[in-house]
């Protein structure tokens, strides 16, 4: 509706300025005689519209049913547009020989059209006619009629009652407001190749235009122009260029002018600056050139690579700019007057010079490897041989450690220039003390004896604020009862002896306590013994050999200390006599049943008269009859078994507490160590 009121506002307008009178239905509506009843028989009526010059009519129907006859014989509505009829109409839908209007619109050639309506002399069905609207509507000068140009170069724009025309980036329109001229001048190509064609090549060149490009390379270039694929510009055939035409220019010499379609030759300038300028005038349909220009120089040497070297890029010569870069083998690195470069490129100068010598690849050194603690080195490629691919074996120091798992020893030198394991890894192998292998085989006995040496090795002497004993872990960390050392305060006052007997001997092996770890749940009240366990760290690492050897701890899926293991725990406790030992001694036990140990402490007290307490924490060992215990003195010591599947020893218990010394019908505790393994290892771990 706002349409049909803006095209009579339109009209009307018209009218008021130029003064000519213009048809009265600019729109409307038109229908059959009577509609919407039946519309009567032999009735014939047309209806005449006019638009104002460069507007057309358009018209479409509402409404439409008529009589269905063949070729719409009897009652049609006709469509013309001048003289030329534009639609034959009846029905109510389109058959394959009738036309019936549906959603069509209709439009008119120019700005007339012309309906005209006719019914015959009988209907046998009521037939309601027709309804139809029409309106002024604008002419698209811009749609182009088949087999005519186009009345823009690039983009043409319609409005009401005109048309203006527009040009791509690129371009600008000329004057004559219908041409698109390139905009193709001051362009600067300065790269050493490239490509120039004329504007739309292959396609029409505008017309119109002047264009230039200008090629620009360092000095010690030459330019070289060569035409490519097809040539095609405007000519005469009695006039050297008169239309379009192609120049080329440099400081010495012009070149052209060119046009035709025959490729002009290859042009060898001689110069490092050439302009290109192309110029054509307003008719030809003719699509251009193309030009591929390059550079040439004097060329430098070619390079040699060296031994193990690969030079990239590979040309068959290289000019002034060109370069090249050096890289080595895998296991070779880039080196000049004894140092490692990380990369090396040379760049050929304008007088046909490498800017810079060449390098040698050298072999990669991963120099002498580092010393392995407790282990050795030995070459097995040739004796002192650190270059690449070399190979080296680590071991240990037998038959007193061990490498750790997962590591066979091998390393090899590698391109990196690290030593490294066939897994990839940079770290050495770790060399661990072979645990609970005594260098004496311990004697079984009865009673309490005197040990030999190598028979305990892993035996640690604590003399502190009291004596005490522990169990050394690994080479430097030591196992022992939370109550012999809870209430050391000086820790360098703790003098820690391993690998002796006598306990005044001036042999041995010494430790220095860095830290002291007593189990968070241990709590001392002269009575409660649970969790009795404590570790010391030493400072140093202890040399292990056949009198200095750590112990091992039970085994996670290990059999568990049972009720009548024979176990051996050691010291320089109180003997029978109730002297402390001048010598270790040992003695072996039987584990006891917890229910025999609750039994023989029921009705017991501490000296205090406080009640004894005995957890699952704890291991039960003595004899019934008495005789064989350990003793003040023994605290902290190792209550040890040996594994029947391994054969090495390990620490079962810690000697803990008791009410006596080998007193009948009375047992020895101990703390029972498989409990505290991941309380053990985590220590460990987090502080190694």
């Amino acid at each position: 509706m706002d349409f049909l009121r803006l095209s009579f506002l339109l009209a009307m307008s018209l009218q008021q300025v130029g003064g000519d009178p213009w048809p009265k239905a600019v729109f409307g509506r038109l229908a059959s005689p009577g509609f919407p009843e039946v519309y009567p028989n032999n009735e014939e009526q047309s209806w005449n519209l006019m638009a104002p010059p460069g507007y057309q009519i358009r018209l479409y129907f509402t409404h439409f049913n008529l009589e269905l006859s063949y070729l719409c014989e009897y009652d049609f509505v006709k469509l013309y547009s001048g003289d030329k009829l534009l639609a034959t109409l009846c029905g109510q839908e389109s058959t394959d020989t009738e036309q019936a209007p549906g959603n069509h619109t209709f439009h008119s050639e120019g700005n007339r059209l012309r309906v005209a309506f006719r019914s015959d002399y009988s209907n046998e069905k009521d037939f309601t006619g027709f309804e139809a609207f029409y309106a002024a509507e604008d002419i698209d000068e811009c749609e182009v009629p088949p087999g005519e140009d186009p009345i823009c170069d690039h983009h043409c724009h319609n409005y009401l009652g005109g048309f203006y025309c527009s040009c791509r980036a690129g371009f600008k329109l000329h004057k004559d407001k219908h041409t698109c001229s390139a905009q193709c001048s001051g362009q600067v190509f300065t790269e050493r190749s490239g490509v120039i064609i004329s504007p739309d090549y292959p396609q029409v060149y505008p017309k119109l235009s002047s264009c230039s490009y200008s090629i620009q390379v360092e000095d010690g270039f030459n330019i070289i122009l060569e035409f490519e694929d097809s040539f095609d510009v405007e000519t005469h055939p009695e006039t050297l260029c008169p239309y379009d035409v192609l120049k080329i220019k440099t400081d010495k010499e012009e070149y052209g002018p060119f046009c035709g379609q025959t490729l002009p030759p290859k042009i060898y300038t001689k110069s490092h600056s050439v302009t290109i300028t192309f110029i054509t005038d307003d008719s030809g349909d003719h699509t251009g050139w193309k030009i591929r220009y390059l550079t040439t120089a004097q060329p430098c040497p070619n390079p040699i690579s060296p031994p193990h070297g690969r030079i990239a890029p590979v040309q068959p010569k290289y000019i002034l700019k060109d370069h090249f870069s050096l890289s080595c083998e895998t296991g070779y690195v880039l080196s000049k007057d004894e140092r490692i470069l990380e990369s090396f490129t040379a760049v050929c100068q304008k007088g046909g010079t490498w800017d810079q010598a060449m390098p040698k690849c050298s072999i990669v050194d991963c120099g002498p490897p580092d010393d392995l603690f407790n282990g050795q080195v030995t070459y097995i490629t040739d004796s002192e041989v650190t270059t690449y691919e070399a190979v080296i074996q680590y071991s240990c120091k037998g038959p007193f450690y061990t490498m750790k798992m997962n590591n066979d020893g091998k390393y090899q030198c590698g391109a990196d220039g690290f030593w490294k394991n066939s897994k990839g890894e940079y770290s050495l192998p770790v060399c661990e003390p072979v645990c609970g292998v005594a260098s004496q085989r311990l004697e079984r006995v009865l009673g309490g004896r005197k040990a030999k040496l190598g028979e305990f090795p892993w035996q640690v002497m604590l003399l502190g604020d009291a004596l005490a004993g522990g169990a050394l872990l690994h080479d430097n960390w030591v196992l022992t009862a939370a109550h012999a050392i809870h209430e050391q305060r000086d820790l360098g006052s703790l003098e820690i002896k391993m690998g002796l007997l006598k306990r005044s001997s001036p042999h041995y092996t010494e430790g220095w306590a860095d830290k002291v770890f007593i189990h968070e749940g241990y709590t001392y009240d002269g009575v409660n013994f649970d969790n009795d366990i404590a570790l010391i760290k030493l400072k140093n690492h202890v040399q292990i050999n056949s009198n200095v050897t750590p112990i091992c701890l039970p085994r996670k899926n290990g059999t568990r200390v049972k009720t009548n293991d024979l176990g051996t725990v050691s010291g320089w406790g109180r003997t029978e006599k109730g002297f402390r030992a001048h010598s270790l001694m040992y003695v072996e036990l039987p584990v006891v049943d917890q229910q025999t140990c609750r039994a023989a402490l029921e009705n017991k007290t501490s000296p205090e008269g406080k009640s004894l307490i005995l957890t699952d924490n704890m291991i039960c060992a003595g004899f019934q009859s008495g005789g064989k215990d350990s003793c003040s003195g023994d605290s902290g010591g190792p209550f040890a078994f040996q594994d029947h599947e391994t054969k090495k020893w390990f620490v079962g218990g810690i000697v803990s507490w008791g009410l006596g010394c080998g007193e009948a019908n009375q047992y020895g505790m101990y703390t029972n160590v498989i409990n505290y393994i991941p309380w053990i290892e985590n220590i460990i771990l987090n502080n190694s």
